[in-house]
């Protein structure tokens, strides 16, 4: 349950003294205002390549060791307030050492001992002249590690077997009645062929007890013949409004446009939620006999585990609206106050391991890596397995606190390895959608040969919508007719 706990500081008022980060050259030159030197720090770092031209696994390894290089020097945190070097800059308002630092690829959003990360820091602050910087090279940041991960992600795709495989997702209460009737069920349905990733749901995530339905699926395509989207690209499929907006485009190496760089410069908050899961320890549960408790999850016998030590935790700081328009000189005159909301809880996670399911869950971390970027309810799910566990063994169902009186369960049921054939690759019968393109089923998708679906392909009749970064509004493409893909 939920605990009051000290309400922390909203920003770290201690002053910066230099001799306290003597041990790291590039925290010591922010700290001495030394824009030459830091200049001079940055200028022997390695240069990283252009994001889009990591093609090869092999690239995408090197640059990760390069970028592992910079962030040795660029974010260090071995301090007591566990501060980058940007946070230093943050608190000094010194603009210049934050572009030095920004843009030769520090790392914005690593926290410091309070739980900000330095734009939150700068928001907090109010430092207007550095938010925008780090707005901006934080976007071209996070998409470009992004884009040099991407090879190593899809080469793991590409060794896995193929398969399809459905994870249901239902609450349970022993306190609320009927607690199915008002906290949605779903069961997320799962294909993958080589590089490419399918997932259809209906629950697109929940934040205690309010829920997101969306009846929609997510194409995540890389090795089928489509020239209208880059290799790489999210493709979220909205079925009711029968649309299909290519989720990854606008960030493919694009800067933010200025009136997007302000508004993310305006946020109504600044919050702070997680799950730490560093000192999380599985404990075996026991039967009434006291023995370890083994079940069946389907066909898979699993042991029985409770999670300790797993903790959530949430901070939120409203921002007064009318702070933005005050003069630092008026603000000391008329001080505006963020008003400020923290808890902490602990969870008790339970969890179904089992040494005989098809995949391991280092792959299903590959998987979850993909999907949890638009899905909140994979992003919790992801979050309680950073845990390591047993050699072999994978989570067949995990049970997560939701609030006190709500658990989610979270269950592997089916799980059918799939082989090509003639190059088509085709739906099991019982998965869904595999019926007519005009049953009005909710994951109907075209056919262009009359009998099994191709999950990859187009559905007819859909609206692409594309965010293009040139123009003010969306460019829709009406499509008709759909083409067929073919693995390559």
């Amino acid at each position: 349950m939920s605990k009051p706990s000290t309400k922390p500081p909203t920003f770290v008022t201690a002053a910066v003294e230099p001799q306290d980060y003597a041990d790291s050259p590039a925290h010591y030159a922010v700290a001495t205002c030394d824009h030459t030197a830091l200049t001079k720090i940055v200028s022997t770092l390695p240069k990283l390549s252009d994001a889009n031209s990591i093609d090869t696994e092999a690239e995408s390894i090197a640059e990760e060791r390069l970028a592992e290089k910079i962030s040795a020097v660029l974010d260090r945190r071995d301090n007591p307030l566990k501060e980058t070097p940007l946070h230093i800059a943050v608190r000094l308002n010194d603009i210049e050492a934050a572009r030095i630092l920004a843009t030769a690829g520090a790392n914005i959003y690593l926290q410091n001992a309070i739980g900000w990360h330095a734009l939150q820091e700068a928001l907090l602050r109010r430092c207007k002249e550095i938010t925008p910087v780090l707005v901006y090279h934080g976007h071209l940041n996070t998409w470009s590690k992004w884009r040099r991960r991407l090879p190593r992600l899809v080469g793991a795709l590409r060794r896995m077997r193929d398969f399809y495989m459905e994870i249901s997702f239902h609450f349970e209460s022993s306190i609320i009645p009927f607690i199915d009737r008002v906290a949605p069920s779903d069961t997320y349905k799962i294909w993958k062929r080589a590089g490419n990733l399918r997932a259809d749901t209906t629950l697109a995530g929940f934040d205690g007890m309010n829920f997101k339905r969306r009846n929609q699926s997510f194409l995540f395509i890389n090795d089928v013949d489509r020239p209208d989207v880059p290799q790489g690209s999210l493709l979220v499929v909205k079925h009711d409004k029968k649309q299909v907006h290519v989720a990854e485009y606008q960030r493919i190496g694009t800067p933010l446009t200025e009136a997007q760089i302000a508004k993310d410069c305006n946020p109504a908050s600044v919050s702070r939620p997680g799950v730490d899961v560093s000192k999380a320890e599985l404990v075996n549960c026991k039967n009434w006999r006291r023995q370890d408790r083994t079940e069946h999850v389907g066909k898979w016998k699993s042991r029985v585990y409770e999670m300790h030590n797993v903790v959530l935790t949430f901070r939120e700081c409203k921002l007064p609206a009318e702070a933005a328009e005050l003069s630092s000189e008026t603000e000391k005159k008329q001080p505006k106050k963020a008003e400020e909301a923290a808890f902490k809880k602990n969870l008790r996670p339970m969890l179904w391991l089992t040494e005989q399911f098809p995949l391991e869950t280092e792959e299903l971390h590959r998987l979850l890596d993909i999907l949890s970027k638009k899905l909140t309810a994979v992003k919790r799910m992801r979050e309680v397995l950073k845990t390591t566990f047993p050699p072999r063994t994978f989570p067949v169902k995990i049970s997560i606190p939701v609030v006190p009186t709500v658990r989610v369960v979270i269950t592997f049921t089916k799980f059918i390895e799939l082989q090509s054939m003639d190059d088509d690759f085709h739906t099991p019968p019982s998965s869904p959608g595999h019926e007519d393109e005009n049953s009005g089923g909710d994951y109907a998708f075209a056919s262009s040969s009359g009998g099994e679906m191709d999950p990859f392909e187009i559905p007819r009749g859909y609206t692409w919508i594309r965010n293009d970064p040139t123009s003010k509004k969306a460019r829709k493409i009406e499509t008709t007719t759909s083409k067929k893909t073919k693995s390559e």
